[in-house]
């Protein structure tokens, strides 16, 4: 019986992720604390985005348009840097539009963040799933808030109520828009949860099993002053009923448990722009900071028209270009190289089928072996040409004449010397 090879089942298994993915690239030059903000975005979206993606010099926005198709890529966030010194953020669907730009007014990076929590909570399968989208304070009737609303929510996997499986929600992504300020605050925590009506000692025992060797019974170290029932007790805003089976102790179905989060960073604020219509071109949807009337707006769509229009007749004109020239250079090189192919070898059978076209009859055998005998001396000379042969060297004293002679046999000046009378 021969042995089959064994196949590895736990390791090296690609899990494909369903849902949008997206890059997070820089455009230009960000410096140290802007490249430090991409990545902590690139970590926020996990894991539903390209973590290792390095952006050279030279690539370009259709560069990642173009491969976008490839790895079902739905959205591209850049980050650049304006003269003033400000980091903007530019967040496109691919590969149609639209573009959202914001200008974000702060920012506090992740690990800044994290130092300044007294105790953080992080798990190591924390990033495994995609966060939960909240969206707060935005205005449904207002067009460009709808648009932003649609593109963020495009962003992230849609989650089923029915069918959702509560342990896969770890995070969460919060965007909350404020209208004093008309900016959007950006918060990104972690999510837990912790059973309701029990004291911090129940609570303790749930984790893990102190040491009661200093009490005499385990009433003791429940009713010790220590631990106050108030302790760790949240508010019944925050108090939920859960639907199903919570990791964690005491996280059990039909029990109440308090949702806490817990802030993983960074921190933005972002302030809307404008909105184009196409991937970092085309018209201009809304700005916030120029307003125009119809008419502007009915011209300015004219003209963008018109520069799709000389677009396209620009590129058909290259491609007619490019096809000519092209065939240029194929007809050159056919003609090169029948320049450079070996000529036919002359043969007798060709002179008789010319007489015979041309005279209608077959010519005389003493004809064809006259015109074989005149062929075979001319090709005989000119591959055997005549040798010239030179009198005897003088001696330096005497005087020599120098005659130069063509010579028909012979290529190019034979020189002869005769010595002088």
């Amino acid at each position: 019986m021969v042995k089959q090879k064994r196949k590895k089942k736990r390791t090296h298994v690609v899990q494909e992720e369903d849902g949008p993915h997206t890059f997070v690239v820089n455009k230009g030059k960000l410096g140290k604390s802007g490249l430090n903000l991409m990545l902590d975005i690139r970590k926020c979206l996990e894991p539903l985005t390209a973590r290792n993606l390095k952006a050279r010099k030279y690539n370009k926005i259709k560069d990642y348009i173009h491969v976008s198709a490839q790895f079902g890529v739905s959205h591209l966030l850049l980050l650049s840097k304006s003269m003033l010194g400000y980091v903007n953020l530019r967040v496109c669907k691919v590969p149609r539009g639209p573009t959202l730009s914001f200008r974000i007014s702060s920012y506090m990076l992740l690990k800044d963040v994290v130092s300044s929590l007294k105790r953080t909570k992080t798990h190591q399968h924390t990033h495994e799933s995609a966060p939960l989208l909240i969206m707060n304070g935005f205005d449904e009737s207002l067009p460009h808030h709808k648009l932003l609303t649609t593109t963020f929510q495009n962003m992230l996997p849609a989650v089923n109520v029915k069918t959702v499986k509560l342990n896969t929600i770890k995070r969460c992504l919060l965007l909350n828009y404020s209208a004093d300020s008309d900016t959007i605050e950006l918060r990104h925590y972690s999510i837990s949860a912790t059973p309701v009506g029990v004291n911090k000692a129940v609570k303790k025992l749930l984790k893990k099993v102190p040491d009661l060797s200093r009490y005499s019974d385990i009433s003791e170290f429940l009713t010790n002053g220590y631990f106050s029932e108030s302790d760790g007790e949240d508010g019944p805003e925050n108090q939920v009923e859960l639907p199903q089976n919570l990791s964690g102790r005491g996280n059990l179905k039909s029990n109440r448990s308090a949702v806490r989060l817990t802030e993983l960073g960074p921190r933005l604020t972002l302030k809307l722009v404008k909105i184009q219509d196409g991937v970092g071109e085309g018209e201009v949807l809304y700005h916030s900071h120029v307003k125009k009337t119809p008419e502007e707006k009915k011209k300015l769509r004219e003209r963008i028209k018109k520069q799709k229009a000389l677009k396209e007749k620009r590129k058909k004109e290259q491609q007619k270009n490019v096809e000519r020239k092209k065939k240029e250079r194929e007809e050159e090189s056919t003609k090169k190289r029948k320049r450079s192919a070996p000529k036919e070898e002359y043969s007798d059978d060709d002179d008789v089928q010319y007489y015979k076209d041309e005279i209608g009859e077959m010519p005389d055998a003493e004809l064809l072996l006259k015109s074989k005998r005149t062929k075979r001396s001319e090709n005989f000379s000119k591959s055997h040409p005549k040798k010239v042969k030179f009198s005897e060297p003088m001696s330096s004293t005497s005087k020599t004449k120098i005659e130069h002679t063509k010579s028909v046999n012979v290529k190019g000046i034979a020189v002869r010397r005769k010595k002088s009378a």
